[in-house]
């Protein structure tokens, strides 16, 4: 069953506080105090250490230029708190959050992190404060998706909400991860935490949505980025799990040589590997959950780059998302662009 009293909460952050590994060693938290419309101070309570005892680092995700069409649905929001329970909010359109289906950020980009040990730039602590000292100096609205506290003075469960082990299994659900979203004057910035723990890959249908891909032996985020693995492990680890990455689309391709209706919206993907990759029983998503499969006995040469129409699953010139599955129906890559992005007509984004 999904966290309860999911949503996101649209504040101004004004203040901080952290436990270090000397005053709590255990279950941690860096405390965020926040203001809104309402008299007094909110928290955020955000984890700095996982529970789980076999492996009690985060996996964590800085994204400093934050493009997705959600931004533009947070910025109309008032101050305060909005629940996204329901299902209609667990649509992959609406404002929930989900780490596996969103695109929220490139997950090769992403770091395994201890709670806090000697040294700098190396643990959560770290790289946590100075984004939210700039939060806090700049002013800056702040979006902190989670679980509002039963006496609404507050937030928790502001990281990943699926793919967990053991006891927090129960908490598992598709579109109720957490975060940090923050819009600043000239651009966005997210903050996206999980545990080393969780899976890489969840179901997406009840029952047990949420919950890892297989049951058992499955891919953790910690064997996806542990630095601790040495290169060659890490990078095959990547490369297992994203062989094919997409490059570039087409979401617009209505330009002055053009008819309307006529040009196609495309999808560009490039082989990251040096072996020829069989597409035979691939897919690609929209932010609507549209496919399009790829043609039967397609092959992505070792290296090499194709493009790919996509009439089956139009891409919205409003911003959304695009995703790569495999024959399993896992995600093997995802992007997002915005409005802003998709405006002009007849040139590719390019995602790098």
């Amino acid at each position: 069953m999904p966290v309860a009293d999911y949503g996101v909460w649209k504040a101004t952050a004004t203040r901080y506080t952290y436990e270090t590994d000397e005053q709590d060693s255990k279950s941690p938290h860096l405390s965020l105090y926040f203001s809104d419309d309402n008299p007094g101070e909110g928290r955020a309570a955000i984890n700095i250490k996982s529970g789980d005892s076999s492996d009690s680092r985060l996996a964590f995700w800085t994204v400093p230029d934050f493009r997705h069409p959600i931004t533009q649905k947070l910025a109309a929001l008032s101050n305060g708190f909005k629940g996204l329970a329901g299902a209609d909010q667990a649509r992959p359109d609406s404002l929930a959050l989900d780490y596996i289906r969103s695109n929220l950020f490139a997950r090769q980009s992403g770091r395994i992190l201890p709670h806090d040990i000697p040294g700098e730039k190396n643990d959560i602590i770290d790289v946590l404060k100075p984004i939210i000292d700039r939060t806090i100096e700049q002013n800056a609205h702040i979006y902190l998706y989670g679980s509002s506290f039963k006496d609404g003075k507050g937030i928790h469960n502001n990281h990943m909400n699926q793919g967990s082990p053991q006891r927090w299994a129960r908490d598992n659900g598709v579109y109720h991860d957490g975060g940090l979203i923050i819009e600043f004057e000239d651009h966005w910035e997210g903050v996206f935490i999980g545990f080393a723990s969780q899976a890489v890959h969840t179901k997406d249908d009840q029952p047990k949505a949420g919950s890892p891909i297989p049951p058992t032996g499955y891919m953790t985020w910690a064997d996806f980025l542990d630095p601790e693995t040495d290169n060659d492990s890490h990078d095959t680890n990547e490369q297992t799990d994203s062989p094919v990455l997409i490059t570039e689309a087409l979401v617009n391709p209505k330009g002055p040589d053009r008819q309307p209706g006529v040009a196609p919206e495309t999808v560009t993907l490039r082989n990251r590997t040096d072996k020829d990759v069989d597409l035979t029983g691939w897919r690609v998503r929209n932010i609507v959950n549209q496919f399009q499969n790829l043609p039967d006995g397609a092959v992505l040469p070792a290296g090499g780059t194709e493009r790919f129409e996509v009439p089956n699953c139009p891409l919205s010139n409003q911003g959304g998302t695009i995703t790569l599955l495999n024959a399993q129906g896992l995600k093997v890559h995802g992007v997002s662009y915005t409005n802003a992005q998709a405006h002009a007509e007849g040139i590719s984004i390019s995602f790098k």
